[in-house]
């Protein structure tokens, strides 16, 4: 017996205004979801563990891409970060704030289960991210100091090459929601997810407003202002095929 196709999501594709060869596609969807980080406000954490809630998704530390310097993150340590603020400053003093895995990949270093960032509840500088705290007390934006997948959670950027009609290398940017399977194998196994869940869909703006800061350090000022006016028009429209949190 077959089944009717099932609307799942609302794609839309911008060009670079400087740069016919770079292309970026977003997930409509999403980006007009009312989606909104609850950490400390329900969030149960990726191992669906009560007690351990105030970890949230930095369980397994923080892995870092190109565009991240494992230096400067030190440099934070020593020069910007105090006992005050950062929970484990001591021990990242000691032995350094990332190490490598098996695999040669290099993330932040864990202690106590989680990031050695990330401070406790219970502690008297505040719960939640060192890095996040220091940027609020020097009243600057919260992805300052932050490795870029903490930035961008929970948006997910995927590239690729193409072979544009010119023959030329075309530059696909895929931007959309982070969903459990851009974690890996292991990402089907989180007793919870965020993105998935409904408890995290209560915002008061959709995506693309809330995390106008981080979309346009992601494809810059033009390309945003674009999208933005694109998404405007569509939520004008009240048709856009919504963003459902269903593990699929």
């Amino acid at each position: 017996m077959s089944t009717a196709a099932r609307l799942d999501r609302e794609w839309v594709t911008l060009v670079d205004p400087d740069d016919d060869h770079l292309h970026y596609t977003f997930d409509v969807s999403f980006l007009l979801s009312d989606y909104t980080c609850i950490y400390g406000r329900g969030c149960q954490g990726i191992t669906g563990d009560g007690d351990r809630a105030d970890v949230g998704c930095c369980h397994h530390g923080a892995y870092l891409n190109e565009d991240d310097d494992p230096r400067a993150l030190q440099r934070l340590v020593k020069n910007d970060l105090t006992a005050e603020v950062m929970q484990f400053h001591a021990k990242a003093r000691a032995k350094g704030v990332t190490v490598e895995d098996d695999e040669g990949e290099r993330h932040t270093r864990v202690v106590d289960d989680a990031c050695i960032f990330l401070n406790r509840e219970g502690f008297p500088g505040g719960s939640g991210c060192a890095l996040h705290r220091l940027a609020e007390e020097r009243g600057e934006h919260h992805m300052t100091y932050k490795p870029v997948v903490c930035w961008q959670l929970p948006l997910h950027r995927t590239i690729d090459e193409r072979v544009g009609n010119d023959g030329a290398t075309l530059e696909v940017h895929t931007i959309a929601a982070f969903e459990r399977g851009h974690w890996g194998e292991g990402g089907s196994d989180f007793s919870w997810y965020c993105t998935d869940s409904p408890e995290a869909f209560i915002g008061q703006r959709p995506v693309y407003e809330s995390m106008e800061f981080e979309l346009i350090e992601m494809v810059g000022h033009d390309v945003y202002r674009a999208l933005a006016d694109h998404l405007q028009s569509r939520r004008r429209q009240h048709n856009v095929v919504q963003f459902l949190p269903l593990l699929t």
